[in-house]
């Protein structure tokens, strides 16, 4: 009996260590606000392989972006689901008929974030002010380039689904901020602030950078049916 207490204390050290692994990563919490709705805080953690979108309390359902495959998975508690959306596939060529115009200037009434110039930045299409961004070129971590994967891998999806949007929806501004230039803020930096004229906007209200996060955080729920949006070839991630 003594031996196997011996034996169990171990053993039960090392379960809990790996229950508690964690990875570098980091923290950034925004301020996001749409349409006729108030603001609310998003969460989002960001290591070299994923990308995790959730409220900060871990009792909701969350987003995650696996960088390495392009999968997009939505966890719905509520429903035991997780919505998955294969976020690989090329993006197809700006069409010759539409203009569209980045406009890059340097924000000199926004103080340097982490000793770097805020730029921003200016999406026009067809001469129409589509969207505008204030970003940090060079900002450290791995936010940056999570942030681009993203944004490309759900336009990946708009494209797939493109024609069952109406018409009168696909506009010069709805084709070059969902489909064509989808990341065009975040090739120039993490954004600080970013906003169009239709009350839509998000800003960065805190951050960590190099902090150790809990891997089980990056890890989906067993158990909960996985289902695929319209128009998703049902392919496997890896």
């Amino acid at each position: 009996m003594k031996t196997s207490s011996l034996i169990a204390v171990p053993l039960l050290l090392l379960t809990s260590m790996l229950s508690q692994a964690a990875v570098n990563g980091s923290i950034l919490w925004y301020l996001e606000q749409e349409a006729g709705i108030d603001p609310y805080r998003v969460r989002y953690l960001v290591t070299a392989d994923f990308m995790r979108t959730d409220e900060g309390d871990g009792a909701g359902g969350f987003a995650l972006f696996d960088r390495n495959t392009k999968q997009v998975y939505s966890v719905s508690p509520e429903n035991r689901t997780v919505l998955r959306i294969d976020g690989k596939g090329q993006l197809p060529d700006t069409p010759q008929r539409l203009d569209i115009r980045i406009k890059q200037s340097v924000d000199a009434k926004t103080p340097r974030v982490e000793d770097r110039v805020p730029v921003k930045v200016e999406l026009s299409a067809d001469g129409e002010l589509c969207y505008s961004a204030v970003v940090v070129p060079g900002f450290p971590g791995p936010a940056r380039a999570a942030f681009q994967e993203f944004a490309d891998s759900l336009a990946v999806q708009q494209l797939r689904t493109l024609e069952n949007t109406p018409l009168q929806f696909r506009t010069p501004c709805f084709l070059s901020r969902y489909l064509y230039a989808a990341d065009f803020q975040m090739r120039r930096g993490v954004p600080l602030v970013e906003w169009n004229d239709q009350g839509e906007r998000r800003e960065l209200i805190d951050y960590q950078i190099g902090v150790e996060l809990d891997e089980q955080l990056f890890r989906l729920p067993e158990g909960y049916d996985v289902i695929r949006p319209p128009g998703q070839p049902d392919s496997r991630s890896e």
